[in-house]
Parts: C-alpha cells; structure tokens; sequence
C-alpha cells in the first residue's frame, strides 16, 4: 500500500475549491484558536526564555514572533510561535489519537505564508491538508504507539507542517514525498517531558522539522519515498499494529479536522 505516495498526492491536488465549506469554517475556528492560545502563552515565563533565546539565535529579520515586535527567520518563527501556542495546553486536540495538530502546523504556515504575502485561500488549504495528513497518521499508529511512551503531537506534528509547508511552496509530488521523509526520520519526542518546557517544544520542534523538511524538499533534497510504510519507516518502529487501511480511508472526502475539539480547561481532554 503506498501509504505515503497516496497521502504526497492528496497535498498536491487538493485545492480550496475541493474543501467542502463547513471545513473551511471548522479550520478558521482551529485558526483562531490556535493564535489566541499563542497570545495567551507570551504571559508565561516560557515565553521570556524563547523570546531571549531568539533575540541571540532567530537569524534574519524575516516574520514575526508572537507577542513582540521582534523578527526573526522562518524556521525559528514556526518553533517559537508553535512553543508558545502549545505551552498553555489549550490548543485545540484530536480527542481518539490526542494530537494537537494546529499548533504544529499554523505556526510554520503562518511564517511561510508572512513572508510570502500570501492569501487566507492559500493558508486556509494548507493547514486543512496539513491537520489531515497529521491526524490520519496518527489514526494508523494507532493508540499502542501513545501507550509507549510517544507523544503523538511530536511525532505526527511534523508530517503536518510538512504537509501544509509543501503546499504552500507548490512542490510537485516527488518533492512532498522527499519532504515527508526527511520529516518522518526525525520523528520523535516522549512523554517523559510532560510537565516541563519541553513538552510545548515538542510542537514548536514539529513545526521547525516540517519547515525545514519543505524547504530542503524544495532545493531537490532527497530520502525515502516509503518513510511511513517501508520495511524500517515509522509503521515498523514506531508501533505494534499499525492500521494501513485507516489512513487512506476515505481520503479527500472525509476531513478528519471535523473531529477536532477545543477545549474548555487546560486539561488532557
């Protein structure tokens, strides 16, 4: 099953026009509460210490930071911004596999689509692709994966800036596939940390990865074509019994985005 060509191919040919409305409305939704938690993340201390980090470190003057005037580059805008979205535990989840799939996403589309003057229609299709490509993945890793220690939002956050990052950039379809294998084999982040700062890195850290997998995509990078799939991908390592079908079930019909919640407490769920 060529899980991870399908999934390329369902980036590259969706158009705003192919979203049905009431997803476009649900994603304005995920937008808007994915910057009003980041607004609300600059009042905590986690903020202050990414903020000095990038003050020394953001490279060049590119897009803006959350609750600053500072401007930094996009890689480090979208793991900024996706650490301060995620750093209050508000942003909205995906309550059967708990992934927070905007907060890995937005930050690194947001910058992209910053830089690039681009319009609503083009951000509003990548983050719909992007939030699709993540939860769908997270679907087949199934809830074994999460009971081992993984955190689903690390994990599979990067395949959805990756996602939404290679729209946005118009790559063809054996770039996506490249981008989704240099973002699958840096795949990682443990639950160990939660309760910590680095439990909203994980967001930021997806969307920096997808980022960087996008742009490395675009100047002819190369990698596995079956990073999800393949006899040592992330089906093999990463879970017990993965479910291929799921995945592709239903893809370019049914948006999962649907599904997602937003929370009334920071709490798990």
């Amino acid at each position: 099953m060529e899980i991870t060509k399908s999934l390329a191919r369902f980036v590259y040919e969706t158009q705003f026009k192919d979203i049905p409305a009431e997803v476009i409305e649900k994603t304005k939704l995920c937008i808007l509460d994915c910057i009003g938690c980041g607004l609300g993340g600059t009042t905590e201390e986690t903020f202050n210490v990414v903020l000095e980090y990038m003050k020394n470190y953001g490279g060049k003057p590119e897009v803006s930071l959350f609750g600053s005037d500072l401007k930094i580059d996009i890689p480090n805008a979208a793991l900024a911004n996706g650490i301060i979205s995620h750093v209050l535990d508000y942003d909205d989840y995906h309550e059967e596999t708990v992934i927070h799939a905007t907060a890995t996403c937005l930050p690194a589309i947001l910058a992209l689509a910053e830089n690039k003057k681009l319009s609503g229609r083009d951000l509003l299709t990548a983050v719909v692709v992007g939030n699709e490509v993540c939860i769908r993945l997270g679907l087949g890793l199934g809830k074994y994966h999460y009971e081992l220690g993984w955190h689903s939002t690390a994990t599979t956050g990067r395949f959805s800036s990756t996602a939404g990052m290679s729209k946005l950039l118009g790559l063809d379809l054996d770039k996506i596939i490249n981008a989704f294998g240099i973002c699958g084999t840096q795949a990682s982040g443990v639950r160990q940390v939660f309760g910590t700062m680095t439990k909203p890195f994980h967001a930021g850290k997806s969307a920096m990865d997808g980022a960087i997998s996008a742009l490395l995509a675009e100047k002819g990078f190369t990698s596995s074509k079956e990073i999800i799939e393949g006899d040592l991908g992330l089906f093999s390592v990463l879970t017990e019994k993965p479910n291929e079908g799921i995945i592709l079930d239903g893809l370019g019909s049914k948006y999962h985005i649907m599904d997602i919640c937003f929370k009334p407490y920071a709490t798990c769920a």
